[in-house]
């Protein structure tokens, strides 16, 4: 079933621009329904990264520039974990 969505053109160009980018990673053409599932799918770690960098920033001063990549991977390093974790099945005693 095909919908039509009403877009300005500045998110339109947006789209499109994000929309290449990716055809040129992957090296094939891709829908908009594709880049649309894959904005909706990455969504949530984007969330996760912003959360990541408000929390950082409490941090400043404290910290040198250089402790931001650091940061950032270990935290990424701690989302996998925490998403491993819940795919596994429970054992007793955990």
């Amino acid at each position: 079933m095909t919908t039509t969505i009403q877009i300005d053109e500045e998110t339109k160009k947006k789209l499109f621009q994000l929309k290449l980018k990716l055809e040129k990673e992957k090296g094939a053409p891709i829908s908009y329904n594709e880049l649309i599932n894959f904005l909706l799918k990455n969504q949530y770690i984007n969330t996760l990264k912003r959360e990541n960098l408000k929390e950082f920033r409490k941090l400043k001063g404290l910290l040198p520039k250089s402790a931001l990549n650091t940061y950032l991977k270990e935290k990424e390093k701690e989302r996998i974990r925490e998403e491993k974790r819940a795919q596994l099945p429970g054992k007793v005693g955990d």
